[in-house]
């Protein structure tokens, strides 16, 4: 029934003119807090990078691309989807390749672009879950969009499921607001984005993958 409502709310809103949903840039890069940790997004591309500080002088280095760069020819690596970790607080580093004989051992980006046990493919940074609404009472200088249902916390009280803001007539994101759950209890959060730059990523991102990734790192 509820998949019903929703599906009769999507038509409504498609024929209402209203269809048209918030969209997160495809090429971005961005922080969600305050530039400790720093993801880039390249879908165009299909490829995607992530640094997160483990302390003050070490930190995590992710990566994730089809045609790997610097692969053995020929290699699996070098013609699916591989996805490297390097953690320089440990001194090691390891990946993974999606295809039939292996995959899925861990993730550190969005669990949306596992397509299943075997298959990955980078896409948009977010997936909602429900059909998103522009709101006609969204402030000067920000769009607000928010779900079309609305989700109960423990505390009290009922709020769209998911909210996202965007700079004024731009695809600058500004905020995202969700519903979910922690532990036991379902709680409201936000995320404040801080946007570094839209458009193709930088190539420093990518360019510090080692050349010999393949035979220092533990294949998992």
């Amino acid at each position: 029934m509820e998949n019903f409502l929703c599906l009769i709310s999507f038509i409504l809103l498609y024929y209402s003119g209203d269809c048209i949903q918030p969209y997160f840039p495809s090429q971005i890069v961005f922080s969600t807090d305050n530039n400790q940790t720093i993801i880039a997004i390249d879908e165009i591309n299909q490829r995607a990078y992530q640094s997160l500080p483990i302390d003050p002088s070490n930190t995590q280095r992710s990566f994730a691309m089809k045609n790997f760069p610097h692969s053995i020819p020929d290699s699996p690596q070098s013609k699916y989807y591989v996805e490297l970790v390097i953690d320089s607080s440990r001194n090691t580093c390891f990946y993974e390749t999606y295809w039939k004989y292996g995959g899925n051992n861990f993730n550190v980006f969005p669990s949306h672009w596992l397509l299943n046990i075997n298959s990955f493919a980078i896409k948009n940074y977010l997936e909602f879950k429900y059909v998103m609404i522009h709101s006609n009472d969204s402030s000067q200088n920000e769009d607000y969009w928010y779900a079309n249902k609305e989700c109960e916390i423990d505390s009290g009280g009922k709020y769209p499921c998911e909210e996202i803001y965007f700079k004024k007539n731009t695809e600058i994101p500004l905020r995202l607001t969700q519903v979910v759950n922690r532990g036991l209890k379902y709680i409201r959060t936000t995320t404040n984005f801080t946007i570094i730059s839209i458009g193709k990523p930088d190539e420093k991102y990518f360019d510090s993958i080692p050349k010999n990734w393949p035979t220092v790192c533990e294949d998992l």
